[in-house]
């Protein structure tokens, strides 16, 4: 077994369906990112068994002085505030017709109908309504007049901290840097508690850090680097930032960007500054691996693309050579045991767009004996077992030739054909695939089970494999023993997967393919993959199928799911509103939270934050049209406790309406976002966003099954049926075998 590698970055990204919860998953990635001097060349058996990092290997601490070093810190991650939230989340009664508005996105009517409560003569009213429409003014892009009415709720409520912070969040997007920092420190009277003074905190190294002093915004990010656990990877960037920049400290510069990667494999901006000190650093293979990350993540970035095709030149090597691939000379499973269930037909090597690439050529090498059918000819050719062939796209005949290994054609098709293995306990292995676009999929060499239908077309081959759906369960677990390890957890999850596996059968029964291999649900990395723990959760869980809800999943959950299911005894008493969501973005989770990670240091799998240029959402909608400017980012219709379905962009010479939640990842952060639930808090120059930062919280769209919940759940002692009755209390369990309701 060998790999390629290239040391990129694996991103979270989006999927697309209905039944398919889980939207943020993982791109089809070039590879991982790690510390360019060392190898990534691991073994999938050595990846399965290595235990998960304990909270007291936490990775070491980086702090700052007047120059930059790389010094060894004491962690205070174990303080008990970190886990205390005094936050309020009531609602005037009187607000409750105006919020229906916002779900809706309805913005002119919701704002207006606030209008009227500004000037309330309860107070506690008046402030409220203030404070809504601040934030509600941010989003329009009227920062203006979103600081006055912040200003207000001030006035009318002096004892509230929440009014003070958000005034001093609004002068800082607005680039007064002096008043923001006075807001910050005026809250310092009012409030000691973690969720405000860390926001504080933030936003005071921010204004040193926009207004160009490195030294003191250095040593403000050291203080939240050593003591804030949910935003060790901003601040791990912006130190990154502030060292390239800093006399004597710029060596140091790449080490706070790959603690950035540590903590946040999803911190985009990070890596787009690695790319750029590598190049000012003429490390050539360097910067055309971090080139080759985010145009994996935004293909059609044309200033990406020349930047890759500039330096693969320069280097004087193929791509290929440095992709993150698994190879395999010859089947491994070779012999699994088949399970009676119904077929599923899978497109081979998707890209992430949901469509099957169309490759150039392949190699096959069964490991018992196969035939191959043609759809008219019939049988045409039988292939014997551990014998490899090479099938290739012939562009002068624009057919599919099937060679021996020494390159003689034995079969010529235009129309498709299959390869069957004689006996279903046997594999296929399909090595070596190669498309004109490498970074579209991932090409990595998979076994199969079952059949492979490969289909002619104009230019290339596509690739369908017809197996039976219990067959193909454990494979689609192996995708996610990163998340989970806990048996009961796993038997859940594979509950969930059968359930949506055969929701999909059901719904297009006839479709060409019913799933592909790298949609925002199933990941397949080939029955390669599989280990006896996975057969063991499919095997055990057999026959049990969720009907009567949405199965779903989602890899980390907060306090607020979207389905109203509880992952803490403390969830807080939360109702919508704008300023409610900005509130629980700034939340502390709850000690008790069943998805909190091992390591308390990537809390960012739950609680994340990002800082973007506005520039690159600039360029990614101009090619929706006219645009120029970024002006405002408006979220428009929400689900019921805000998470963000479609959002307005508002452009200087144009507007464009995102409608699914993948788009709007996209266009912020080259689908980065973990999940649909944030806020966006923009920074301005004049009346032209320059950049922008984006809090929020758990992943997906908060529906299903919780992975790291389920694991917490498994932990304290919950079986399968158990975890899944949590998850899905209104579901019914059906017993496929017998057609009992469980």
């Amino acid at each position: 077994m060998r790999k390629h590698a290239i040391f990129t970055l694996c991103f979270i990204c989006f999927g697309a369906g209905v039944s398919q919860a889980s939207i943020f998953d993982g791109v089809p990635p070039v590879g991982a990112v790690q510390q360019p001097a060392f190898s990534s060349s691991v073994s999938a058996q050595t990846q399965q068994e290595e235990p998960r990092e304990q909270p007291s290997q936490q990775p070491g601490r980086i702090t700052t002085t007047t120059s930059l070093t790389a010094v060894k810190m004491q962690s205070r991650l174990s303080d008990p505030a970190l886990f205390k939230s005094v936050l309020s989340y009531t609602l005037p009664a009187e607000f409750e017709n105006a919020m229906d508005k916002c779900l809706q996105g309805l913005g002119d009517e919701c704002f207006f109908s606030l209008k009227g409560f500004e000037t309330d003569a309860n107070p506690a009213v008046a402030s409220a309504a203030n404070m809504e429409l601040a934030v509600l003014s941010m989003q329009r892009g009227m920062p203006k007049e979103a600081l006055k009415y912040a200003q207000t709720a001030v006035k009318l409520t002096p004892d509230d901290p929440f009014p003070v912070l958000s005034s001093g969040w609004i002068c800082l997007s607005l680039g007064k840097y002096k008043k923001a920092r006075k807001a910050f420190a005026d809250l310092m009277y009012l409030t000691a508690d973690f969720e405000y003074v860390s926001s504080a905190k933030l936003g005071t190294a921010l204004s040193w850090y926009f207004d160009g002093d490195e030294k003191k915004a250095a040593q403000d990010l050291q203080y939240l680097y050593t003591s804030d656990p949910y935003t060790i990877s901003l601040t791990a960037y912006l130190l990154g930032d502030v060292s390239s920049r800093m006399k004597g400290s710029k060596q140091f510069a790449p080490i706070f960007l790959q603690q950035a990667l540590e903590h946040d494999k999803n911190n985009y901006a990070a890596v787009k500054l690695l790319a750029k000190l590598a190049e000012k650093e003429k490390n050539k293979l360097h910067a055309w691996q971090y080139y080759a990350t985010l145009y994996s993540l935004d293909p059609q970035n044309k200033e990406v693309a020349k930047k890759m095709a500039k330096y693969e030149k320069e280097i004087g090597a193929k791509a290929e050579d440095f992709l993150y691939y698994l190879r395999l000379e010859s089947p491994i499973a070779s012999r699994v045991e088949s399970v009676v269930s119904p077929d599923v037909k899978m497109a081979l090597y998707a890209t992430r767009e949901g469509k099957p690439s169309v490759l150039q050529r392949i190699k096959l090498v069964p490991s018992g004996t196969a035939r191959i059918t043609d759809e008219k000819l019939g049988e045409v050719k039988n292939l014997a077992s551990f014998q490899e062939r090479r099938v290739e796209y012939n562009p002068q005949t624009q057919s599919v030739d099937l060679m021996d290994a020494k390159g003689h054609v034995e079969f010529s098709a235009k129309r498709p054909f299959t390869v069957t293995l004689t006996q279903d306990d046997r594999t296929l292995l399909v090595r070596d695939a190669y498309t004109q676009n490498l970074f579209e999929a991932d090409l990595s060499d998979k076994e199969l089970k079952g059949s492979l239908t490969i289909i002619p077309q104009e230019g290339g081959m596509t690739l369908i494999n017809t197996v039976r759906a219990e067959d193909l369960l454990p494979a689609l677990l192996a995708a996610h023993t990163q998340e989970i390890r806990q048996e009961e957890a796993l038997r859940a999850l594979a509950v969930v997967l059968r359930s949506v596996l055969l929701d999909a059968l059901d719904q297009q029964p006839q479709a060409e393919y019913h799933i592909t291999d790298n949609d925002s649900f199933f990941k397949f990395k080939g029955i390669n993959m599989v280990f006896p723990n996975l057969l063991s959760a499919v095997r055990i869980s057999a026959g049990v199928r969720l009907q009567g809800t949405q199965p779903g999943f989602y890899e980390d959950c907060g306090p607020l799911t979207a389905d109203g299911c509880t992952n803490t005894m403390q969830k807080p008493d939360y109702q919508f509103s704008p300023v409610n969501v900005s509130k629980y973005m700034i939340s502390n989770p709850p000690a008790d939270l069943v998805s909190k990670p091992q390591d308390s240091t990537h809390w960012s799998d739950v609680k994340w934050v990002y800082l973007f240029d506005a520039k690159d959402v600039e360029q990614r909608l101009q090619r929706q049209g006219k645009f120029g400017r970024l002006r405002a980012l408006e979220p428009l219709k929400r689900t019921a406790n805000g998470r963000i379905l479609s959002m307005r962009f508002v452009g200087s010479k144009g507007s464009y309406e995102a409608n699914t939640p993948q788009e709007i990842s996209f266009l912020l952060g080259a689908g980065s976002l973990r999940s649909n639930f944030f806020e966006i808090i923009p920074f301005y120059k004049g009346k032209n966003i320059r950049s922008f930062m984006v809090r929020g919280y758990d992943t997906g769209l908060g529906v299903g099954l919780c992975l790291q919940g389920a694991e917490g759940l498994a932990k304290e002692g919950l079986d399968y049926m158990g975890v899944i009755k949590y998850y899905f209390p209104q579901a019914r369990l059906l017993d496929i075998k017998t057609g009992q309701i469980k």
